[in-house]
């Protein structure tokens, strides 16, 4: 890995991480940010595997500085935000289309996430099964649908303005 893109990876992954302290909305225990949005225009510039680097730098950050759910919120976090990305960097690179790959991110994403629920909601709770299955369809579930329809407007909206930017610098 070059000095350069390990500079870029860190500047990526500052912004991300930055975005959470400015622009966090809280939804009961979730909490709404974008960090997603930078951290996949990170990917879809960098490449699929510098994303996950970017989404691993940003949970871990997170973990210690701002989170209060601990390895279990970085784990979440973490899965989250990869089941998210991959498929809208797979699709975008193979020239599908970034509107697939976003709504492929969204229900991967969301059907990934109602499966670690289903094991880590009574855990990190302390709910039992029935309790965890009601929280996965009134809460959980539409919150990761939403969030990933939000982010992928912001993606939609903003990737290309900012990777001609990009360009435009030679970075």
């Amino acid at each position: 890995m070059t000095v350069k893109k390990l500079t870029i990876i860190s500047l990526i992954s500052c912004l991300a991480y930055l975005s959470m302290i400015v622009f966090k909305v809280p939804i009961s225990f979730l909490s709404y940010e974008i960090k997603d949005v930078i951290i996949t225009i990170g990917a879809i510039y960098l490449g699929t595997t510098y994303g996950i680097i970017i989404t691993f730098v940003v949970a871990i950050l997170e973990m210690i500085t701002i989170s209060d759910s601990g390895i279990i919120g970085f784990f979440m976090n973490f899965i989250s935000s990869v089941l998210y990305i991959l498929p809208i960097c797979y699709l975008y690179n193979k020239n599908k289309g970034i509107i697939k790959g976003i709504i492929l991110g969204t229900i991967l994403m969301s059907i990934g996430m109602f499966i670690f629920n289903i094991f880590i909601t009574p855990i990190y709770m302390s709910v039992g099964l029935e309790e965890t299955v009601k929280l996965l369809f009134t809460l959980i579930t539409p919150f990761n649908i939403i969030k990933g329809a939000l982010n992928g407007f912001l993606i939609y909206i903003l990737y290309k303005p900012l990777l001609k930017a990009i360009n435009k610098t030679n970075v």
